[in-house]
């Protein structure tokens, strides 16, 4: 195994923990946890999300959603990584970046398997004429895909 695989191998196994040991820490707060990191802007929250982006499918049936959101995040990860296999030798980032997107692939597999829901609690937001405006939450394994999937579609459109 060359070096950059040993390298990537590395950086999955701790952006996956600190995913997951952000989640458990959040998940021994209180029920109800809201933290105030930067007032008007930035708070630790404790969410708990049964569906996707956005809570989507989140009112389907438990099993229904929870198999199908498993299977299809399943199938993505294993797409990935073979995707990857292919690409981690390869010269530039595109294999860093499919390393975050496995990060976050198997952070919220691991969720959904054991819980039933992905854990959230990055809560973004602004305060405008009075109203706060909130960003969904999200965790490590959303911010790991979220900037792999930016980065790579902005490399798609470099000229070769």
């Amino acid at each position: 195994m060359n070096t950059k695989t040993k390298q990537q191998i590395i950086l999955f196994t701790l952006l996956l923990a600190a995913d997951q040991w952000t989640k458990w820490w959040i998940e021994q707060q209180l029920p109800f946890f809201h933290s105030v990191v930067i007032d008007g802007f930035f708070n630790l929250v404790k969410a708990h999300n049964p569906g996707v982006a956005f809570s989507m499918f989140a009112e389907w049936d438990h099993a229904w959603r929870t198999n199908l959101l498993l299977a299809v995040t399943i199938v993505i990860a294993i797409a990935v990584s073979v995707w990857w296999w292919k690409e981690r030798n390869k010269q530039g980032l595109d294999s860093w970046l499919l390393v975050l997107i496995l990060v976050g692939a198997v952070g919220n597999i691991w969720d959904r398997l054991t819980m039933g829901y992905v854990v959230d609690f990055v809560d973004w937001y602004i305060v405008w004429d009075g109203k706060a405006y909130h960003w969904p939450a999200f965790n490590i394994a959303d911010i790991c895909i979220s900037v792999a999937v930016v980065l790579l579609l902005l490399r798609s459109f470099k000229k070769n």
